[in-house]
């Protein structure tokens, strides 16, 4: 892969170095080695390996997410300097047809595209906000879904959500996401079928990464085999608890607030362990804080923590920790709303996992560039505008990946979109926003209910056309 940003222009900045990392990433100079192999030679093909990834990302990155516009900016020049060899993608593609890259993501090995996911999250965790060497670093889970149409094989591994009375037309796919609490960054995700439970997802997603740090979740997470996973794993839980299971915690004692008592949570024959995980109780610390906020009730929090310590780690500190654990829901809605994982339009099972790691990887990419304008314009990442930040990188795409612009041109368009990112900043509110049910309105339908199955509506379709 060619060199898009000169080394001598990057010396001249102050803030080179962030812009630096933040150019490796997006050129994906450190992706992994593939495994895989091909017998026709992939990767020597117009849609190497490389630029198939990139432009999967490209496509959560863009408003419009279909294959024509994919071949629409190729045939541009879009993904000019990112071509392996001496002939740019655009000079060998002859056709608008979707074809090539159609099967291009097909042959895309989706375990690699699940190992790119870590390099990029750990690179820009610590581009963002670096943290200390002694530091516990906190991570936040939370779960939810993705529809998806019943194309192919994906009723089979994706099957739909069965009502009282029948199957849904929709398919549905349980995902569970573990964003870094300092930084927003997606550091893995899991993708399963709805019969799945979030918690069994979260323990693959503990066990897979096996690392030292601090999982945040709520009451659904609140379970002991996701607290099991976190001290096999090497690291830490901080769960919220429903009354009842805080209540068989603590044997009878009163959850009265101010209460912080060491208690082994042993499993019970109703507790599942999942493949991989020792049924061995867990030492940890049962504590009730009571919670009260200016304009709203008081509520009582049942908190269950691997952390032993209560004078490293008091109550009060726990309940802060808890209380980042929010920022998840919005980040988990702009990774389904602003880059539309919400209902993938795919035809294949397999797709859809692809489909789903690579708006993981846009969706860091975002966070990378407001990580980079925030520390250089000094402000937090949290005052930046994520879908104004995704709307300037997807503009100036096309200048930076462009094989006749000189590099010193994309060093100065990279530091004008990161200088322009940093000015959109989320407005001042001068009033607390009010809060708001959750709870929405039905889309309105064009067309009428369907009575039965839809092979019974076709066949009378036929029969009325038969008729005419």
């Amino acid at each position: 892969m060619q060199r898009l940003f000169a080394s001598e222009h990057a010396r001249t900045d102050g803030d080179s170095p962030l812009l630096q990392l933040f150019a490796r990433v997006l050129t994906l100079a450190d992706l992994p080695p593939c495994a895989a192999k091909s017998k026709r030679g992939f990767y020597q093909r117009a849609w190497c390996l490389q630029i198939t990834l990139w432009y999967l990302i490209w496509q959560r990155l863009s408003p419009l997410h279909t294959l024509g516009a994919v071949v629409a900016d190729a045939r541009r020049g879009g993904a000019d300097a990112l071509g392996v060899g001496h002939t740019p993608l655009s000079k060998r593609l002859r056709s608008s047809a979707t074809t090539a890259f159609a099967k291009a993501r097909r042959r895309l090995p989706l375990p690699w595209l699940v190992q790119c996911l870590e390099p990029m999250a750990l690179g820009l965790v610590t581009l963002i906000a670096a943290p200390a060497p002694d530091a516990l670093p906190v991570r936040l889970l939370d779960g939810s879904t993705t529809r998806l149409r019943p194309h192919g094989n994906i009723p089979k591994q994706f099957p739909p959500h069965r009502t009282r009375r029948r199957k849904t037309y929709w398919c549905v796919a349980r995902t569970v996401v573990c964003f870094c609490a300092a930084s927003a960054v997606v550091l893995s995700g899991q993708i399963g079928s709805i019969h799945l439970s979030e918690q069994a997802l979260a323990v693959r997603l503990i066990l897979a990464a096996g690392a030292r740090a601090l999982y945040v979740g709520d009451r659904n997470f609140g379970v002991w085999r996701v607290v099991r996973a976190c001290v096999q794993s090497g690291g830490q839980a901080l769960v919220r608890l429903t009354r009842a299971r805080a209540g068989r915690l603590a044997s009878g004692r009163s959850l009265k607030p101010g209460l912080d008592w060491a208690v082994d949570w042993t499993p019970t024959r109703h507790d599942q362990a999942d493949p991989g995980l020792k049924k061995q109780a867990v030492a940890g610390r049962l504590v009730v804080v009571r919670v009260g906020r200016r304009g709203w009730r008081t509520q009582t929090l049942y908190l269950f923590t691997t952390l032993t310590q209560a004078r490293a780690h008091p109550p009060a500190w726990l309940l802060a920790q808890y209380g980042r654990r929010w920022q998840v829901e919005v980040n988990l809605r702009w990774v389904k709303v602003t880059l539309g994982l919400g209902q993938l339009e795919v035809k294949s099972a397999d797709l859809a996992r692809k489909e789903f790691y690579a708006g993981l990887l846009a969706y860091n990419l975002v966070r990378g560039l407001m990580g980079v304008a925030a520390r250089t314009t000094g402000v937090t990442v949290q005052q930046l505008s994520f879908t104004s930040a995704r709307t300037m990188l997807y503009g100036t795409l096309g200048l930076l990946w462009l094989s006749w612009l000189p590099a010193a041109q994309r060093w100065e368009q990279l530091q004008r979109l990161c200088a322009e990112v940093g000015r959109a900043r989320l407005p001042r509110r001068l009033h607390p926003r009010p809060a708001e049910p959750r709870a929405q309105y039905h889309v309105p339908q064009v067309f009428p209910t369907l009575r039965g199955t839809r092979a019974q509506a076709r066949r009378q379709l036929k029969k009325m056309a038969a008729k005419c």
